[in-house]
């Protein structure tokens, strides 16, 4: 009998220790449901900053120049098209006027302009162009990196050196990016591009993860993770338009990869 307790009596510690767990791990993804809902909340009660502000979305890249390229020939420019075309969704439901640089696979250089060079300078130009001559509240140029080493991860926005406002946007982008993709070991940066250079509005450069990255690689094709994604990009200019963002000067930084 005394052998027969010393057997059961671990078994139910055992049956114990898992309910607590269980039961655990279930308050704890009630109360991050609850943060996320609070916090989507939150978001919504912001959205009256967007009425009748004028967004660009800068899908980067489309026609002869697919920006990177993936493994089974998965292209950066399709990508960001699709996400670009998600958030630009997500902004007219909150009452934004969206326009977008580019709505299908195509530069917006000249069809006589030969060379992917030359092609690229008037493609960057006619953006910046848009962008200015409207003039925006916001431009946010959308792109995905590439890195030799496989382990780097993580969105991350780039802002132009000296504008107050292109780095309130960058950062309240990016802590929307890191509080849903948990990339908190990302920071908002400096930017020497041709677009955050140009523009005489705020502008942001987003990297949307690496396509170098085996997870984010998969990711970036799903098409929730690309929802999840275009909502963050969402809150985070809304909350920017709302007047949030705003603190010290952000750090230089140097990225993975092409120009702008």
């Amino acid at each position: 009998m005394e052998k027969i307790r010393f057997i059961i009596l671990p078994l139910q510690k055992i049956r114990m220790g898992m309910a607590i767990v269980m039961v655990s791990v279930i308050l704890w993804l009630g109360v991050c449901a609850m943060a996320s809902a609070r916090h989507q909340a939150a978001i919504s009660a912001l959205s009256g900053a967007l009425a009748g502000r004028i967004i660009v979305i800068d899908p980067g890249h489309g026609g002869v120049d697919p920006g990177v390229v993936g493994k089974n020939d998965v292209l950066e420019k399709d990508l960001v098209l699709t996400i670009g075309q998600k958030l630009a969704l997500y902004l007219r439901q909150g009452g934004a006027r969206v326009v977008m640089t580019r709505e299908g696979d195509y530069d917006l250089a000249d069809p006589e302009i030969t060379g992917l060079y030359r092609r690229k300078r008037q493609d960057l130009a006619r953006r910046v162009a848009l962008a200015n001559k409207l003039p925006a509240d916001a431009m946010v140029s959308l792109h995905i990196n590439s890195f030799s080493n496989p382990a780097q991860y993580g969105a991350q926005t780039f802002a132009r050196a000296g504008s107050a406002e292109s780095e309130a946007l960058a950062r309240a982008i990016q802590d929307e990016l890191n509080r849903m993709l948990k990339n908190r070991h990302r920071v908002p940066l400096h930017g020497d591009y041709y677009i955050l250079r140009q523009t005489r509005v705020p502008t942001v450069i987003v990297e949307l993860g690496f396509i170098t990255n085996p997870g984010e690689y998969r990711l970036l094709q799903d098409p929730l993770y690309q929802s999840k994604i275009s909502w963050c990009l969402y809150a985070g200019i809304t909350r920017y338009l709302a007047g949030e963002g705003k603190s010290p000067p952000l750090q230089p930084g140097v990225k993975g990869k092409k120009t702008k």
